[in-house]
């Protein structure tokens, strides 16, 4: 996950929690391909949604229930 709030450049010791963490429910509402860590992921998320969402649905299942 890539949040510009938490770059060395941008990060201030200032910022609260609770704004760290709105940034981070909002990218999970709202995806931004375009600025992911994760580019193959990001590209299956752009170009083929079903199997992007059937991938996450598999991970999901295994890695964190």
């Amino acid at each position: 996950m890539c949040l510009g709030m938490l770059k060395g450049d941008v990060w201030k010791p200032s910022s609260k929690l609770t704004s760290v963490l709105t940034a981070a429910q909002q990218l999970l509402v709202e995806p931004v391909p375009d600025d992911a860590v994760q580019t193959d992921a990001a590209d299956l998320y752009k170009n083929d949604r079903l199997q992007f969402d059937k991938r996450a649905k598999e991970w999901t299942k295994k890695y964190a229930i």
